[in-house]
């Protein structure tokens, strides 16, 4: 069971009905009970999950064991089969349902994902500035505006007019950062958005991450097999195995000082 799964849950409602939105250092999500199976197989058995906000929590475990079936349900991408889950202090799933709540705050959820999915007869700035403009209803003014500064934080600025066919897979994956970073997400999701990449890009790419993290506050989950990069920035390493969360520590707990077998056996093999 989740080490934080017993954690009250911060940034809930006020005794006046409004939410209160989480500030760093509170609980941003919290998963309850959540299950998700695809035919006979379950991938999820009843996940217990808190994150808290300013966060970077690296999920790591082998393949199919279900890391990216949680990042899923988090974004709204896929619906558990059963469970509750908070964001920000608003029900956003339960009853087997997704809750009116989750259209208020989606958007505050970004997911980035390994094959970048970036519009390829776009530029840089279409392709960031499209949602902005259609759901938020942001002026060209202002949606160029949020632009510059998201491909100045991660240092893409001088690519603005390029197509994605012109920049290298590191600069498209800054790209699809800065494109999740035009709608002010408190949450980015990452499912092995660097596994695609040559190590020092990686590097480059994670780095963004940890900057993100320490100067816009914005928390991170990120599923990854980057130990090096879980063991230095990691807030939280969460180990899942057959479909259930085995170890939720710290880096230096889970890297240096674990007792799980499954954690040592997985640590060995990605390291070596």
């Amino acid at each position: 069971m989740s080490e934080a799964g017993s954690a009250p849950t911060s940034g809930a409602h006020s005794g006046s009905g409004r939410a209160i939105s989480a500030t760093k250092g509170d609980i941003l999500v919290s998963c309850q009970g959540l299950q998700k199976s695809f035919g006979d197989r379950e991938v999820m058995k009843s996940i217990d999950f808190d994150m808290r906000a300013g966060d970077i929590t690296v999920i790591i475990g082998r393949s199919g064991s279900g890391k990216s079936t949680l990042l899923r349900a988090i974004a709204g991408l896929t619906d558990p089969d059963d469970g509750r889950m908070v964001f920000d202090g608003e029900v956003v799933f339960e009853d087997q349902k997704r809750t009116p709540a989750w259209k208020q705050v989606d958007s505050h959820v970004g997911m980035i994902f390994q094959s970048y999915t970036l519009w390829p007869h776009m530029d840089v700035l279409k392709n960031l500035t499209l949602a902005p403009r259609k759901r938020l209803g942001m002026t060209e003014k202002d949606a160029l505006g949020r632009a510059e500064k998201a491909l100045a934080e991660v240092g893409m600025a001088d690519h603005i007019h390029s197509k994605p066919v012109q920049l290298s897979g590191g600069e498209r994956q800054r790209v699809a950062i800065a494109r999740a970073l035009m709608m002010q997400p408190k949450l980015l999701l990452c499912d092995e958005i660097t596994s695609a990449l040559d190590p020092p890009v990686a590097a480059e790419v994670l780095d963004v991450l940890r900057r993100l993290k320490e100067e816009e506050g914005i928390a991170v989950a990120l599923v990854t097999h980057d130990m090096a990069f879980a063991s230095k920035a990691a807030d939280r390493v969460v180990f899942f195995h057959q479909g259930e969360i085995a170890v939720n520590t710290t880096p230096d707990e889970a890297f240096n000082h674990t007792e799980d077998p499954e954690l040592k056996k997985f640590i060995e093999a990605v390291r070596f």
